[in-house]
């Protein structure tokens, strides 16, 4: 038997991995990696830490701790970089460090200098290797490869590496996030105010959609999983928003004869509601949407006006699918836990309520007056132990000032 070819296609073989895994000058980036140093040294990084590694829309990255409060969070970014780059210096800026939790996001140098999407995925999988053996506890997610305005000629070189991957992490166990589709406009193409003047990098508004899409994405896709298993109801009256909205557990039976689903998840923001609006609501094609959020936004420092404008983008993404849908705003609802911030809540719900009167397809619900007791505080006995959600005595109120609203 003739087995020089087989030693000829061995040889390209190797060949073709050593490339994919081989950073092109890994000395350019001594000088960033070498910053990461002096600064562990000058303070000790947290222990147990979030971790974000990857190119440049992480290095930018300058809203990450504010982003992610309830966990202490490292950026080790570095601009410019591929993954074989990250590969490289995983051991002294990754491993040491040994996270809880990794996020990595790049690729899109890698193909932007010529890379193949193969040569793309080699490289991860070696850098999935490298964690899960040297850190076995730790959750890996891989942020993939966006799209930009500046390189939307490299599209469909992004659209397979990202397909590669996301094969590649379900048969590894690590956790996919699909930003891709969410940066897109009704047109398919990016849209503009998600970047800076480069028309490469995220701005704010692109870092809003990584942060919905990292802290929500499993509960979007939990969604997907109740449908498969029981058909949603045709013309559905949907309620979306925060916890309030996700632990209505008798909104069938408060409800009967009506076709309501639950789209409500717990800690979630009206921008959230917004960026997955797709999947939550439009699909499903609502006669009328219920939203109850606003809470979690004040909570988290954005004003009320910034509330206003995402839900005003919020009823203008569902009207231009949906034209004839009924939206329905439930107010702010009063509760103990967050009373110091109720001048905030008030104000929040004024404009909501004042931006609802412009349009007959909208409505505001108030149910902040029948929440207070005679003292002009929220009642105590309507919440849980945690004073902030509320128990079947509060549900029993929404559901009486709701109920007219959905006929």
């Amino acid at each position: 038997m003739n087995y020089r070819p087989l030693v000829v296609l061995f040889l390209l073989l190797n060949t073709f991995w050593l490339q994919a895994l081989e950073p092109a000058d890994p000395a350019r980036f001594e000088k960033a990696i070498r910053a990461f140093e002096v600064e562990d040294q000058a303070q000790t990084p947290p222990k147990g830490a979030t971790l974000f590694t990857g190119a440049s829309n992480i290095r930018r990255w300058q809203s990450l701790p504010e982003r992610f409060k309830k966990t202490p969070v490292l950026n080790r970014g570095f601009g410019g970089s591929h993954i074989s780059d990250v590969v490289h210096f995983a051991d002294r800026i990754v491993t040491k460090y040994k996270p809880k939790q990794i996020y990595l996001n790049a690729g899109g140098n890698d193909l932007h200098s010529g890379r193949t999407p193969q040569e793309v995925l080699a490289a991860f999988e070696a850098f999935v290797a490298k964690v899960q053996q040297d850190l076995p506890k730790t959750q890996l997610a891989f942020l993939s490869i966006p799209t930009s305005p500046s390189r939307w000629d490299e599209v469909e070189l992004v659209k397979t590496t990202n397909s590669l991957i996301s094969a590649s992490c379900a048969k590894n166990g690590v956790d996919f996030i699909d930003i891709f589709p969410l940066l897109l406009g009704a047109d398919g193409k990016p849209r503009s105010e998600l970047y800076v003047e480069d028309k490469l990098h995220f701005s704010e508004a692109g870092y809003d959609v990584v942060t919905s899409a990292i802290k929500w994405q499993k509960e979007i896709h939990a969604f997907a999983k109740q449908d498969a298993k029981k058909a949603p109801p045709s013309d559905p009256i949907i309620f979306t928003g925060s916890s309030s909205i996700r632990m209505w557990k008798t909104l069938a039976d408060d409800f009967p004869g009506l076709p309501v689903m639950n789209r409500g998840f717990g800690g979630s923001e009206v921008f959230d509601s917004f960026n997955y609006a797709h999947l939550t609501v439009l699909q499903y094609l609502p006669k009328h949407i219920v939203m109850y959020a606003g809470g979690n936004d004040i909570n988290a420092g954005k004003t009320p006006q910034r509330v206003l404008a995402d839900f005003r983008a919020f009823v203008a993404r569902v009207h231009a699918a949906l034209p004839e849908c009924r939206i329905s705003y439930i107010s702010n609802a009063p509760n103990p836990k967050r009373w110091a911030l109720i001048e905030q809540m008030r104000e929040c719900s004024r404009l909501i309520e004042e931006f609802t009167r412009t349009d007959k397809r909208l409505q505001f619900i108030n149910v902040y007056p029948r929440m207070l007791g005679p003292d002009g505080l929220p009642k105590p006995d309507i919440f849980l132990y945690d004073q902030l959600h509320m128990n079947e005595k509060g549900y029993a109120i929404w559901k009486e000032v709701v109920g007219p609203f959905l006929k």
